[in-house]
């Protein structure tokens, strides 16, 4: 046997190796679900940024009027 024969051994063994692995990765992997949906996130910081807007919009009215309450 030549060098040339045992490098293509060894690259074809290499090869499936590789092959193997990426495979049995595929097989282990687990797909997560998330606690709460992008949609459901979403609505709910629109949410709490409207409250505080609205809060800030009543401190900024009262503030307006005079009637500081800090």
């Amino acid at each position: 046997m030549t060098i040339h024969t045992i490098c293509l051994v060894l690259l074809v063994i290499a090869a499936y190796l590789n092959l193997y692995l990426t495979l049995s990765q595929k097989k282990h992997k687990k797909i997560t679900k998330l606690p709460i949906s992008s949609k459901e996130w979403r609505e709910k910081e629109e949410d709490e940024n409207f409250k505080s807007w609205l809060s800030n919009r009543k401190r900024l009215k009262d503030k307006r009027k005079g009637n500081i309450n800090n």
